[in-house]
This record gives structure tokens, sequence and C-alpha cells, in this order.
């Protein structure tokens, strides 16, 4: 190819000799140049043009089934995973580039903004804050020493991709569309915290589409905020240390709050997860631990390597209407607590075995002090699917107050060694289907 999208000389005549000689390179290799990638803003190409607002959303043309990592001027903005790929922009004044990639492809555009819209003058992210006092994030309005005020969506991807240990990330009340992703590290001294009322609601917009949170990053503290509409709600992946508080999870299209890839150390306290599943009821776990085996390769790297998401501590939250488990321990997790959650229809569906509120199938979970009601067989489960797991498990202090058909405790096998405590109980058919000590 000889010309390019930025040679644009008009001297005279010279631009039809231009034109002449690119349609005789050119036209072997039409076919080819019509579906090379590029980048967009809407039907218009992004590359060499001029814009009057720093604020937009660039579509990267990538094959399906890809995830498309996006960075401007060299700072990595994030990754979307589902076609068509987009990411929300906001660039000072100046001339950018913006890089897409694949794998198998890439693709770059440089652009000029005039005058800028919400962002600063200098990079799209703002520069690191000054320890005591950090700058707003773009599209934010001002902030107190420590803390990011953000109102919109474009100006929450700006605070996480800038998010520093120690800064709090305030969300103003109202809806914000997008895949969020939390990519910055806190400190055990120092987490970094996201936190909004209710009434401050993350989205993808859509029950077949995205994860509405996706924290890679660890020490996190997310707090009060609701995330609803979306194909996944909080999704971790090696987020360690991470801390779920208050907040609303619901009408998700498969699982509410999943830890995974080695997320562990973390806690999801007093929130509420409710009806997830709605559009794949087999994948419509509540809370979600770990990765089947099945799994392993495509999370892990490695069939042979566990997912590891040990130590997750969930308590004190209110978990109704999942078709799949309310809560799901998968083999490979280890050293939990479960502890003084409420369960009303959890476990409904029957589908990928899901006919509990709790299964476990990881080792050493201390499981005390929860209660509910409805499910489709047992309140709480023990499964051995893989040798060496499902073992070792406490069981102790439930609560069945209705709509429980099977046991209140039910184990595959005493090799497991699984420890329930005795009590009197209201599920129909007892107890446990062993001993009780």
């Amino acid at each position: 190819m000889i010309t390019s999208s930025r040679q644009r000389w008009v001297v005279g005549g010279t631009l039809v000799a231009v034109a002449a000689l690119t349609a005789v390179a050119v036209a072997p290799t039409a076919a080819s140049a019509a579906s090379e990638p590029s980048l967009s803003v809407g039907t218009t190409a992004l590359d060499d043009s001029t814009r009057t607002s720093g604020d937009f959303t660039v579509t990267a043309d990538a094959p399906e089934g890809l995830a498309v990592k996006f960075k401007i001027d060299g700072e990595y903005l994030g990754k979307d995973d589902t076609a068509p790929y987009t990411w929300e922009i906001s660039a000072g004044a100046g001339v950018h580039e913006i890089d897409a990639r694949w794998d198998g492809g890439d693709t770059t555009a440089e652009f000029e903004v005039t005058a800028a819209g919400s962002a600063p003058a200098a990079p799209t992210v703002p520069a690191a804050p000054a320890p005591s006092k950090p700058a707003p994030a773009s599209g934010s309005g001002s902030g107190s020493a420590g803390t990011v005020a953000v109102s919109t969506a474009v100006g929450l991807k700006s605070a996480l991709a800038a998010a520093k240990p120690g800064q709090t990330i305030a969300l103003a009340d109202g809806t914000y569309t997008g895949k969020f992703e939390a990519t910055a590290s806190g400190t055990a001294g120092a987490p970094i915290t996201l936190t909004g009322s209710s009434a401050a609601v993350l989205s993808t917009g859509s029950v077949g589409s995205g994860y509405a949170l996706h924290l890679t990053g660890s020490y996190w503290r997310v707090s009060g905020l609701t995330v609803a509409t979306a194909a996944k709600g909080i999704v971790l992946d090696g987020s360690t240390h991470t801390v779920i508080s208050g907040v609303d999870v619901g009408t998700i299209g498969q699982e509410g709050v999943h830890f995974r890839a080695g997320s562990s150390d973390g806690v999801i306290e007093n929130s509420r997860v409710h009806n997830t599943g709605v559009t794949s009821p087999q994948f419509g776990e509540g809370v979600y631990i770990g990765s089947a085996k099945s799994n392993w390769a495509s999370v892990m790297g490695s069939a042979s390597t566990p997912d590891a998401s040990d130590r997750v501590t969930v308590r004190g939250n209110t978990i109704s209407s999942t078709p799949g488990e309310g809560i799901d321990v998968k083999e490979g997790s280890t050293g939990g607590t479960i502890t003084g959650n409420r369960f009303d229809n959890s476990g409904y569906s029957g589908l990928n075995s899901a006919d509990s509120w709790i299964d476990l199938k990881g080792n050493d979970y201390t499981v005390s002090g929860n209660s509910g009601a409805r499910t489709l067989r047992d309140a709480i489960q023990v499964h051995d699917v893989l040798d060496g797991w499902g073992r070792g498990n406490s069981i102790s202090g439930t609560t069945v107050t209705g709509g429980v058909p099977g046991h209140e405790v039910w184990v595959q096998s005493a090799a497991l060694g699984t420890l329930v405590a005795c009590k009197s109980s209201s599920a129909a058919a007892g107890l446990t289907n062993l001993a009780c000590s």
C-alpha cells in the first residue's frame, strides 16, 4: 500500500496524481483493505480526526469472541470482552493516540481535541495526586482530601483507572451504564474505597452483557451502591483482601457475586443478593466462590491448578430468589466462613444440581447461624466431586422456618469428616442424613 490515511497533500494537480497512484496500488487488495480493523466514533473514523469535545465513545472493529484492551497515550484504560467493543473516552485538549489490542490484532488512531469536555487539559487520566489532596477524576466534581467525587460513567471509568491507595471514589446518585473495571490496588493500610448510596446504580444496560463491576486489583472496599441489569454482577479475579459491604445486587443474568481466580481473604457482608439467573438459571448462583474443576484451565491457566479463592467470608447477607445455590463453594477453595445469612427461595431450579441454599465442595469451611425458608431439597449440602475436596467442614446453628423438603444438612459421605452440631430441625427430613455430634 503506497498511501495512508495521513497523506493528505493538496498542491495544484498533485492530488490527482496521488489519487491515481493510490487506485493502481490499492486495487489488488481492496478486499483486505476494507476489512482492516479501525477505531470509530459512531460511523466516523477516529484516525486523523479533529474533535471539539474530548468526551466520546470509541468502538474497535475487532472479531467477536475476544477481549479488547484499550489504551490512550500509553495509559491502560481497561478491556471490553463483549462485541461491539467500546470504551468511553474523556480526553483533554491536544493530540492523543488510542490503541486497541486483542489476541491476533491491534489498531491505533491519532486525533486532536480542540476544546476539552469534562477532562483535564493534559492526559486523559489525572496525574498522580499529591498525598494530602488527590485531584478529582475526569467528569467529577471537586473532591475533598482523599475523595474523588464522580457523577458520570465517563468520570467513574477515569477514577477507577487513576485510583491510588487511600482514595475514596464517591458516587453521586444516578445510573452509571458501562462495564466498570477496577485494576488498581490499595494496600492493607490504605485500601481504595468505591462507595455510594443505594440510588447509585452500576449497570451494563443488559442482563445479557458483561460484568457491571470487575475487580482485578486488591484491597478494595465497595459499599452502599446497587448493581443491577448485567450478565454478571460483581466479579473478583485475583482480587485479594477486598470487602464488599451493604450493596444490593439484583436482576442479573447469571451469578450475582463471584470470588474467582485466587480472590482470597475477601468479604461480602450485610448485602442483598437477589433475582439472579434471569437469562441463565443454571448459572444463577447468589454468591459463587472459586471455580469448578472443569473451569480451572480457562480460569487458572492449567487444568491441574485449583482456583484457590481461600478464606472468603460471607456474613449477614440476605440472599433470595436465586435459581442456583444461594452460596456455592467450589472444589479448590479452603478455609472460608459462612455465617448469619438469611435465605429465601435459593437453589430452587434443580438445574446443574442446584437444590440447596448452600453447597459445599471446598474444604475446612465454618458454616454457622444461617437461616431461611424455601429451596428445592436441602438447606445445606456437602459434596465430594473431586478426590481430596469437600472435607473437614463444620456446620452448626442453622434455622429452617419452612419450605425445606429434604434435610437441614445433607452430606454425601461420612468419609468427608463433616461435623454437624446436634439440634432439633424443622426441615421435613430432619437435621441430617448422617450422625450429628
